[in-house]
C-alpha cells in the first residue's frame, strides 16, 4: 500500500503543476491547447484512480477522517465540473488547485 500512497502523492504534485500551468499560461494555438487538455484529463484520471485506491484502503483500515477528506477531494471534480462556465474558469481552477493541495497534505499526514 505504501507504493500506492507514494504514487498518489507524485500524481497529486504533477496535477497541481499541470493546473498551475493552465492558470498562468494563455495558449494561443489550438494545437497546444488540445495537447494541454489531454494532459489535464490524463492527470485528473490518474488522480481519481490513485485517490480512490487510497480511499478504499482508508475505509478498510478504519481511517475515516482521512477517507472523508479524500472523498470530498475526489467529489470536488464533479461539483466544479457542473458549476464552471468559461467566464469563471480561472476562479474554479484556483479552487481545484486548493482541493489538490488539501488532498496532498492529507496524503502526507497519512504516510506518517
Amino acid at each position: 500500500m505504501y507504493i500506492v500512497l507514494i504514487s498518489a502523492i507524485i500524481v497529486n504534485i504533477l496535477s497541481i503543476g499541470m493546473l498551475s500551468i493552465g492558470l498562468l499560461h494563455n495558449f494561443k494555438q489550438p494545437k497546444y491547447k488540445a495537447i494541454y487538455g489531454y494532459l489535464i484529463a490524463g492527470c485528473m484520471l490518474l488522480y481519481i484512480i490513485t485517490l480512490s485506491l487510497v480511499l478504499i484502503h482508508d475505509f478498510i483500515g478504519k481511517h475515516y477522517l482521512y477517507g472523508f477528506v479524500l472523498f470530498l477531494c475526489i467529489l470536488s471534480h464533479f461539483i466544479i465540473g457542473k458549476l464552471v462556465k468559461y467566464k469563471t474558469l480561472k476562479k474554479y481552477t484556483t479552487v481545484q488547485i486548493m482541493c489538490y493541495i488539501i488532498s496532498l497534505i492529507t496524503l502526507v499526514f497519512y504516510t506518517k
